[in-house]
Protein backbone atom coordinates (compact mmCIF):
# COMPACT_ATOMS: atom_id res chain seq x y z
CA UNK A 1 0.00 0.00 0.00
CA UNK A 2 1.68 3.28 -1.04
CA UNK A 3 0.98 6.45 1.68
CA UNK A 4 -0.56 9.21 -0.16
CA UNK A 5 1.75 12.58 0.14
CA UNK A 6 -0.11 15.41 1.56
CA UNK A 7 1.13 18.41 -0.68
CA UNK A 8 2.61 21.89 0.60
CA UNK A 9 0.05 24.23 1.74
CA UNK A 10 1.31 27.75 0.74
CA UNK A 11 -0.68 30.63 2.33
CA UNK A 12 -0.42 34.04 0.05
CA UNK A 13 -1.51 36.89 1.88
CA UNK A 14 -2.14 40.03 -0.22
CA UNK A 15 -3.79 43.31 -0.24
CA UNK A 16 -5.53 43.05 -3.08
CA UNK A 17 -5.68 40.65 -6.19
CA UNK A 18 -2.94 42.06 -8.88
CA UNK A 19 -2.84 41.41 -12.85
CA UNK A 20 1.28 40.08 -12.39
CA UNK A 21 0.58 37.65 -9.10
CA UNK A 22 -2.14 36.39 -11.27
CA UNK A 23 0.13 35.33 -13.35
CA UNK A 24 2.15 33.46 -11.15
CA UNK A 25 -1.14 32.32 -9.08
CA UNK A 26 -2.27 30.24 -12.43
CA UNK A 27 0.49 27.92 -12.31
CA UNK A 28 -0.46 26.79 -9.19
CA UNK A 29 -4.25 25.53 -10.32
CA UNK A 30 -3.41 22.07 -11.90
CA UNK A 31 -0.19 20.99 -9.56
CA UNK A 32 -0.92 18.31 -6.79
CA UNK A 33 2.17 18.73 -4.95
CA UNK A 34 1.32 22.30 -3.63
CA UNK A 35 -1.82 23.92 -2.73
CA UNK A 36 -2.08 27.57 -2.90
CA UNK A 37 -4.77 29.66 -0.29
CA UNK A 38 -5.48 33.04 -1.24
CA UNK A 39 -6.05 35.78 1.07
CA UNK A 40 -6.81 39.58 0.20
CA UNK A 41 -7.64 42.21 2.53
CA UNK A 42 -10.13 43.87 -0.13
CA UNK A 43 -11.77 42.37 -3.06
CA UNK A 44 -11.17 44.73 -5.78
CA UNK A 45 -9.52 48.12 -5.71
CA UNK A 46 -11.02 50.40 -8.53
CA UNK A 47 -9.29 53.71 -7.57
CA UNK A 48 -5.73 53.13 -7.63
CA UNK A 49 -6.29 51.29 -11.51
CA UNK A 50 -10.14 51.52 -12.60
CA UNK A 51 -9.96 47.94 -13.87
CA UNK A 52 -13.13 46.62 -14.69
CA UNK A 53 -12.71 42.97 -14.56
CA UNK A 54 -12.70 41.52 -11.01
CA UNK A 55 -9.62 39.46 -10.91
CA UNK A 56 -9.96 38.30 -7.29
CA UNK A 57 -10.96 35.18 -8.01
CA UNK A 58 -9.72 34.77 -11.33
CA UNK A 59 -7.78 31.16 -10.53
CA UNK A 60 -8.54 30.24 -7.45
CA UNK A 61 -11.12 31.41 -4.67
CA UNK A 62 -9.39 33.70 -2.38
CA UNK A 63 -10.32 34.68 1.61
CA UNK A 64 -11.44 38.76 2.64
CA UNK A 65 -9.79 39.13 6.09
CA UNK A 66 -10.63 42.79 5.49
CA UNK A 67 -9.20 46.05 6.28
CA UNK A 68 -9.73 46.19 9.59
CA UNK A 69 -8.60 43.47 12.43
CA UNK A 70 -9.65 40.05 12.45
CA UNK A 71 -8.70 38.23 14.84
CA UNK A 72 -10.14 35.02 13.52
CA UNK A 73 -7.44 35.33 10.71
CA UNK A 74 -4.55 35.83 13.00
CA UNK A 75 -5.49 33.12 14.78
CA UNK A 76 -5.69 30.85 11.60
CA UNK A 77 -2.21 32.39 10.62
CA UNK A 78 -0.95 31.22 14.29
CA UNK A 79 -2.51 27.62 14.29
CA UNK A 80 -1.68 26.47 11.15
CA UNK A 81 2.31 25.81 11.80
CA UNK A 82 2.22 23.02 9.25
CA UNK A 83 1.58 25.41 6.41
CA UNK A 84 3.75 28.22 4.48
CA UNK A 85 2.73 31.66 4.83
CA UNK A 86 3.69 34.03 2.20
CA UNK A 87 3.14 38.00 3.36
CA UNK A 88 3.21 40.45 0.86
CA UNK A 89 4.38 43.76 2.14
CA UNK A 90 3.09 45.29 5.49
CA UNK A 91 -0.24 46.70 3.62
CA UNK A 92 -2.52 47.05 6.82
CA UNK A 93 -3.40 46.07 10.54
CA UNK A 94 -3.55 42.01 9.82
CA UNK A 95 -0.51 41.90 7.97
CA UNK A 96 1.69 44.11 10.90
CA UNK A 97 0.13 42.16 13.46
CA UNK A 98 1.13 38.99 11.93
CA UNK A 99 4.55 39.93 11.17
CA UNK A 100 4.71 41.22 14.93
CA UNK A 101 3.15 37.75 16.14
CA UNK A 102 5.53 35.33 13.85
CA UNK A 103 8.28 37.35 15.50
CA UNK A 104 7.52 36.95 19.26
CA UNK A 105 6.26 33.02 18.08
CA UNK A 106 9.76 32.11 16.34
CA UNK A 107 7.51 31.12 13.60
CA UNK A 108 9.44 30.69 9.84
CA UNK A 109 7.65 32.94 7.43
CA UNK A 110 7.95 34.42 4.29
CA UNK A 111 8.19 38.12 3.07
CA UNK A 112 7.87 39.35 -0.45
CA UNK A 113 8.63 42.71 -1.06
CA UNK A 114 9.39 45.37 -3.74
CA UNK A 115 12.37 48.53 -2.84
CA UNK A 116 10.72 50.86 -0.67
CA UNK A 117 10.29 54.42 -1.57
CA UNK A 118 12.92 56.26 -0.79
CA UNK A 119 12.23 59.59 -3.01
CA UNK A 120 9.33 60.55 -0.59
CA UNK A 121 10.17 63.13 2.24
CA UNK A 122 10.43 61.12 5.49
CA UNK A 123 8.47 62.15 8.71
CA UNK A 124 10.02 61.38 11.77
CA UNK A 125 6.84 58.65 12.58
CA UNK A 126 7.51 57.03 8.66
CA UNK A 127 11.24 56.63 9.94
CA UNK A 128 10.35 55.10 13.22
CA UNK A 129 8.19 52.66 11.36
CA UNK A 130 10.50 51.53 8.39
CA UNK A 131 13.59 51.06 11.61
CA UNK A 132 10.68 48.86 13.45
CA UNK A 133 10.07 46.96 9.55
CA UNK A 134 13.56 46.10 8.68
CA UNK A 135 14.41 45.23 12.24
CA UNK A 136 11.43 42.93 12.54
CA UNK A 137 12.31 41.14 8.99
CA UNK A 138 16.21 41.17 10.12
CA UNK A 139 15.52 39.46 13.45
CA UNK A 140 12.62 37.09 12.47
CA UNK A 141 13.16 33.42 11.19
CA UNK A 142 12.21 34.88 7.89
CA UNK A 143 13.12 34.55 3.79
CA UNK A 144 12.66 37.63 2.39
CA UNK A 145 11.98 37.38 -1.28
CA UNK A 146 12.88 40.55 -3.45
CA UNK A 147 11.65 41.91 -6.54
CA UNK A 148 14.60 42.33 -8.38
CA UNK A 149 18.15 42.88 -7.93
CA UNK A 150 17.72 47.09 -7.02
CA UNK A 151 15.51 45.48 -3.74
CA UNK A 152 18.26 42.75 -2.88
CA UNK A 153 20.67 45.03 -2.30
CA UNK A 154 18.56 47.51 -0.23
CA UNK A 155 18.62 44.80 2.07
CA UNK A 156 22.38 44.02 1.50
CA UNK A 157 22.74 47.71 2.63
CA UNK A 158 21.06 47.02 5.95
CA UNK A 159 23.19 43.68 6.59
CA UNK A 160 20.70 41.17 5.81
CA UNK A 161 22.27 38.09 5.91
CA UNK A 162 22.63 36.76 2.11
CA UNK A 163 20.73 33.72 3.32
CA UNK A 164 17.83 35.50 3.72
CA UNK A 165 17.68 37.37 0.54
CA UNK A 166 15.99 35.56 -2.75
CA UNK A 167 14.96 37.33 -6.18
CA UNK A 168 11.79 36.43 -6.63
CA UNK A 169 10.55 39.60 -9.37
CA UNK A 170 7.34 40.30 -10.81
CA UNK A 171 5.96 37.98 -13.60
CA UNK A 172 4.22 38.32 -16.48
CA UNK A 173 2.99 35.64 -19.46
CA UNK A 174 5.12 35.04 -22.49
CA UNK A 175 3.01 32.33 -24.01
CA UNK A 176 0.81 34.81 -26.63
CA UNK A 177 0.88 34.43 -29.77
CA UNK A 178 2.22 37.78 -31.11
CA UNK A 179 1.03 37.67 -34.22
CA UNK A 180 -2.37 37.57 -33.06
CA UNK A 181 -1.69 41.01 -31.13
CA UNK A 182 0.06 42.50 -34.71
CA UNK A 183 -3.06 41.82 -36.44
CA UNK A 184 -4.77 45.05 -35.10
CA UNK A 185 -1.83 47.39 -35.93
CA UNK A 186 -3.49 49.39 -38.55
CA UNK A 187 -6.54 49.71 -35.88
CA UNK A 188 -4.26 50.91 -33.41
CA UNK A 189 -2.42 53.36 -35.80
CA UNK A 190 -5.67 54.78 -36.88
CA UNK A 191 -6.86 55.29 -33.48
CA UNK A 192 -3.39 57.26 -32.15
CA UNK A 193 -3.74 58.93 -35.86
CA UNK A 194 -0.10 57.41 -36.37
CA UNK A 195 1.09 58.64 -40.28
CA UNK A 196 2.22 56.57 -43.06
CA UNK A 197 6.20 56.11 -42.37
CA UNK A 198 5.14 57.05 -39.05
CA UNK A 199 6.18 55.48 -35.24
CA UNK A 200 4.74 54.56 -32.11
CA UNK A 201 5.87 55.36 -28.66
CA UNK A 202 4.02 53.59 -25.87
CA UNK A 203 4.43 53.75 -21.84
CA UNK A 204 2.38 53.53 -18.94
CA UNK A 205 1.81 53.05 -15.09
CA UNK A 206 0.20 55.48 -12.44
CA UNK A 207 0.91 59.13 -13.09
CA UNK A 208 2.50 60.40 -10.24
CA UNK A 209 5.99 62.17 -9.92
CA UNK A 210 8.02 59.53 -9.20
CA UNK A 211 7.47 57.94 -12.69
CA UNK A 212 8.87 60.58 -14.42
CA UNK A 213 6.22 60.90 -17.63
CA UNK A 214 7.24 65.12 -17.82
CA UNK A 215 10.83 64.08 -18.70
CA UNK A 216 9.42 61.58 -20.92
CA UNK A 217 7.39 64.69 -22.57
CA UNK A 218 10.07 66.63 -22.38
CA UNK A 219 12.27 64.17 -24.73
CA UNK A 220 9.62 63.99 -27.14
CA UNK A 221 10.10 67.84 -27.35
CA UNK A 222 13.77 67.51 -27.96
CA UNK A 223 12.83 65.26 -30.83
CA UNK A 224 14.11 66.85 -34.23
CA UNK A 225 10.75 68.41 -35.55
CA UNK A 226 10.95 66.38 -39.15
CA UNK A 227 10.92 62.74 -36.82
CA UNK A 228 8.83 64.81 -34.16
CA UNK A 229 5.93 65.08 -37.42
CA UNK A 230 6.41 61.39 -37.67
CA UNK A 231 5.54 60.31 -34.05
CA UNK A 232 2.83 59.48 -31.87
CA UNK A 233 3.37 58.96 -27.84
CA UNK A 234 0.83 57.76 -25.89
CA UNK A 235 0.91 57.28 -22.40
CA UNK A 236 -1.67 55.02 -20.28
CA UNK A 237 -2.54 55.30 -16.73
CA UNK A 238 -3.86 58.15 -13.92
CA UNK A 239 -3.05 59.81 -10.96
CA UNK A 240 -2.53 63.02 -9.24
CA UNK A 241 -0.02 64.44 -12.41
CA UNK A 242 -2.03 63.71 -14.96
CA UNK A 243 -3.23 67.73 -15.61
CA UNK A 244 0.54 68.71 -14.87
CA UNK A 245 1.17 66.47 -17.39
CA UNK A 246 -1.55 67.44 -19.78
CA UNK A 247 -0.46 71.36 -19.36
CA UNK A 248 3.14 70.44 -20.07
CA UNK A 249 1.83 68.68 -23.43
CA UNK A 250 0.29 71.66 -24.21
CA UNK A 251 2.82 74.10 -23.19
CA UNK A 252 5.49 72.46 -25.58
CA UNK A 253 3.11 72.43 -27.95
CA UNK A 254 2.68 68.61 -28.10
CA UNK A 255 -1.18 68.34 -27.98
CA UNK A 256 -1.16 66.31 -31.70
CA UNK A 257 1.79 64.49 -30.42
CA UNK A 258 1.38 62.92 -27.11
CA UNK A 259 -1.84 61.69 -25.63
CA UNK A 260 -2.27 60.50 -22.18
CA UNK A 261 -4.73 57.48 -22.05
CA UNK A 262 -6.59 56.34 -18.92
CA UNK A 263 -5.95 53.06 -17.66
CA UNK A 264 -6.99 50.30 -20.14
CA UNK A 265 -7.51 46.55 -19.28
CA UNK A 266 -4.01 44.69 -19.40
CA UNK A 267 -5.17 42.76 -22.92
CA UNK A 268 -5.67 45.95 -24.48
CA UNK A 269 -2.47 47.71 -22.59
CA UNK A 270 -0.49 44.88 -23.83
CA UNK A 271 -1.95 45.53 -27.61
CA UNK A 272 -0.78 48.96 -27.73
CA UNK A 273 2.39 48.22 -26.27
CA UNK A 274 2.53 44.80 -29.20
CA UNK A 275 1.91 47.39 -31.78
CA UNK A 276 4.19 49.97 -30.60
CA UNK A 277 7.91 50.63 -32.37
CA UNK A 278 9.67 51.81 -28.73
CA UNK A 279 8.47 51.42 -25.30
CA UNK A 280 9.84 54.23 -22.52
CA UNK A 281 10.07 53.12 -19.05
CA UNK A 282 11.37 56.85 -17.89
CA UNK A 283 10.99 56.49 -14.21
CA UNK A 284 12.77 58.86 -11.23
CA UNK A 285 11.77 55.75 -9.13
CA UNK A 286 9.79 52.54 -9.85
CA UNK A 287 9.69 49.40 -8.27
CA UNK A 288 9.66 47.21 -10.95
CA UNK A 289 7.56 48.37 -13.88
CA UNK A 290 6.00 47.86 -17.26
CA UNK A 291 9.29 46.88 -18.70
CA UNK A 292 8.27 42.94 -18.48
CA UNK A 293 5.11 43.93 -20.82
CA UNK A 294 7.10 45.19 -23.77
CA UNK A 295 10.13 42.39 -23.43
CA UNK A 296 7.61 39.75 -23.07
CA UNK A 297 6.34 41.29 -26.16
CA UNK A 298 9.29 41.80 -28.31
CA UNK A 299 9.03 45.52 -27.87
CA UNK A 300 12.47 47.40 -27.78
CA UNK A 301 12.72 49.13 -24.47
CA UNK A 302 14.41 52.58 -23.34
CA UNK A 303 14.39 52.61 -19.32
CA UNK A 304 15.80 54.63 -16.70
CA UNK A 305 18.39 53.31 -14.25
CA UNK A 306 15.86 54.52 -11.77
CA UNK A 307 13.33 51.73 -12.99
CA UNK A 308 13.82 47.86 -11.28
CA UNK A 309 12.82 45.84 -13.89
CA UNK A 310 15.30 47.55 -16.47
CA UNK A 311 18.06 47.61 -14.20
CA UNK A 312 17.19 43.92 -13.16
CA UNK A 313 16.57 42.90 -17.37
CA UNK A 314 17.75 44.77 -19.32
CA UNK A 315 21.50 44.64 -20.74
CA UNK A 316 22.60 48.13 -22.19
CA UNK A 317 22.31 47.53 -25.99
CA UNK A 318 21.73 43.84 -26.06
CA UNK A 319 18.38 43.84 -25.21
CA UNK A 320 17.38 47.29 -24.68
CA UNK A 321 18.78 50.62 -23.53
CA UNK A 322 19.47 52.40 -20.43
CA UNK A 323 20.11 56.23 -19.46
CA UNK A 324 20.47 58.55 -16.23
CA UNK A 325 16.53 58.64 -15.06
CA UNK A 326 16.73 62.75 -15.30
CA UNK A 327 19.05 62.75 -18.51
CA UNK A 328 16.00 63.97 -20.65
CA UNK A 329 18.07 64.75 -23.20
CA UNK A 330 20.12 61.45 -23.22
CA UNK A 331 16.64 59.39 -23.90
CA UNK A 332 15.81 61.93 -26.53
CA UNK A 333 18.77 60.73 -28.27
CA UNK A 334 17.63 56.48 -27.71
CA UNK A 335 14.38 57.70 -29.64
CA UNK A 336 16.02 58.98 -32.94
CA UNK A 337 18.15 56.61 -32.91
CA UNK A 338 15.99 53.73 -32.56
CA UNK A 339 13.19 55.83 -34.64
CA UNK A 340 15.71 55.69 -37.34
CA UNK A 341 16.70 52.11 -38.01
CA UNK A 342 14.13 49.41 -37.79
CA UNK A 343 16.91 46.92 -38.33
CA UNK A 344 18.58 47.85 -34.39
CA UNK A 345 14.76 47.65 -33.48
CA UNK A 346 13.76 44.29 -34.25
CA UNK A 347 17.55 43.04 -32.77
CA UNK A 348 16.71 44.59 -29.50
CA UNK A 349 12.95 43.45 -29.51
CA UNK A 350 14.44 40.00 -30.35
CA UNK A 351 16.89 40.02 -27.42
CA UNK A 352 14.24 41.40 -25.13
CA UNK A 353 11.93 38.42 -26.18
CA UNK A 354 14.14 36.16 -25.15
CA UNK A 355 15.58 37.44 -22.18
CA UNK A 356 11.65 37.35 -21.43
CA UNK A 357 11.52 33.78 -22.44
CA UNK A 358 14.36 32.72 -19.76
CA UNK A 359 11.94 34.58 -16.93
CA UNK A 360 8.31 32.48 -17.28
CA UNK A 361 6.17 32.77 -14.55
CA UNK A 362 7.11 28.55 -14.01
CA UNK A 363 10.11 29.83 -12.71
CA UNK A 364 8.78 32.10 -10.28
CA UNK A 365 6.83 28.84 -8.60
CA UNK A 366 10.03 26.63 -8.81
CA UNK A 367 11.47 29.65 -6.66
CA UNK A 368 8.97 30.15 -4.37
CA UNK A 369 8.29 26.33 -3.61
CA UNK A 370 12.28 25.50 -3.93
CA UNK A 371 12.95 28.43 -1.25
CA UNK A 372 9.71 29.03 1.12
CA UNK A 373 10.19 28.32 4.60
Amino acid sequence: MTMKIMPIVINLIQDLATPHNNVLIEQFVNRSDVQLKLWYASAQDIGRYQWVKDITHQHLTAEIYGTGLNLKFLYYCIRHRNEKFVIVGWMNINTFLLHILFFFFRRPFNHWTDRPHTMRKSNFRRAILRWLANFLLRYSHCRVFCVGKTTIDYFRNLDFPETMLVNLPIFVSVDDNLSDFTLHKSEIFLRYEVPQEGFLISAGSRLIFEKGYDLMIQAIAELPLELRSRAKVVIVGSGNEANNLKNLISKLGLEHTVYIENWLEIEDFKLLIANSDIFVHPARFDSYGGTIFAMALGVPVIGSDGAGAVVDRIRHKENGFIYSALDYRALSRLIVNLALEPTLRRVIGEGARQTALEWKPERGVEILIRNAI
